[in-house]
Formats: structure tokens, C-alpha cells, sequence
């Protein structure tokens, strides 16, 4: 019986056995027992945590690298579109400085020219002024298109009408 009883209090003992923050022992008061017999001292374990650590240092390592890369990529990739949208925007500030200093520009009379492809490149955002004749036969109707006016939608078409310069117009 004593047998039994100092056996359940070694299970006790084991069960009720912590560390303390300090890393030190201790179990139930007034119990003097001994260790285990598959207690290890503690500087065993100090070789096996430092191998054991080692390898998730090399595991951390390895991880880590492929962490930097996705931290990395999406700020690299991030600042390129900015650079690029910088140079976008620098672009089309000049662009559209050259179309409006073309329109502020005073029309050129379009019946003193001869017609020619080269003139077109020159007539780009350009007022003209043109006196002539509607050439109704050569109209192109380009559609269907929609229109909404006051929430109502109407289908209809542009009509491109060529207009055909009256040669030598003095006005």
C-alpha cells in the first residue's frame, strides 16, 4: 500500500512538476523526491537547441531571401510606373501646349492653297477659313450613332460632307 501510494505521488509530482521563469524547478511543497530517471540536465539540451537552430537559421535564411524579393519586386515595380507616368505626363503637357499655340495661331485661307497630302501635315490643328461649295454626292454617313439629350436617347448618323474650294476667292 505505501508502495502504491508513493508511486502515485511520484505521477503526481511529475504531472504537477513546472518551470519557473527563472528556469528553475519545482514541485508540490513539502515533497522531497527524486528526479526522474529520464530527467537530462539542462546543458544537453544547450548542444541540441544550438543544432537545432542552426538549421532554422538556415531555414530563416533561405526564407527570407525569397521574402526580400516579393518585398522588393512590388516597390521596384511600383516606382518604374511612376517614373514612367512622370515622363507620360511631362509628354502630354507638351503635346498639348503645341495643339493649343496651333489653334491660337490666325487662320490660313485655305482657297490660296493648292490641294496637296504635304499641305495636311502642316494643317494640323489649324484654323482654316474656306469659302466653297457643299459637295452633297461625295457625303459619307458614319453610324449608327447615339445622342442623349435631356435623358432621351435618338439614334442617328454624322454626315461628312467634303467641301469644294472655289478657286481664286478674293475674300
Amino acid at each position: 500500500m505505501a508502495s502504491n501510494v508513493r508511486a502515485n505521488m511520484g505521477i503526481l509530482s511529475k504531472a504537477l512538476t513546472r518551470l519557473r521563469p527563472t528556469g528553475a524547478l519545482y514541485s508540490l511543497p513539502n515533497q522531497s523526491l527524486p528526479p526522474p530517471k529520464h530527467w537530462v540536465p539542462s546543458s544537453s539540451f544547450s548542444t541540441a537547441a544550438a543544432v537545432a537552430s542552426s538549421q532554422s537559421l538556415h531555414d530563416k535564411e533561405k526564407g527570407s531571401k525569397w521574402s526580400r524579393w516579393f518585398l522588393f519586386l512590388p516597390g521596384a515595380i511600383t516606382f518604374g510606373l511612376g517614373t514612367w507616368q512622370i515622363f507620360r505626363r511631362q509628354d502630354k503637357i507638351e503635346m498639348l501646349d503645341h495643339r493649343q499655340k496651333r489653334l491660337q495661331m490666325e487662320p490660313l485661307k485655305l482657297n490660296d492653297m493648292p490641294p496637296s497630302s504635304e499641305i495636311l501635315d502642316t494643317l494640323e490643328f489649324r484654323r482654316v477659313v474656306c469659302k466653297g461649295v457643299f459637295y452633297y454626292e461625295r457625303s459619307i454617313y458614319i453610324g449608327p450613332r447615339s445622342r442623349s439629350i435631356s435623358g432621351v436617347t435618338e439614334n442617328g448618323y454624322y454626315v461628312i460632307t467634303p467641301l469644294m474650294p472655289i478657286p481664286g476667292d478674293a475674300d
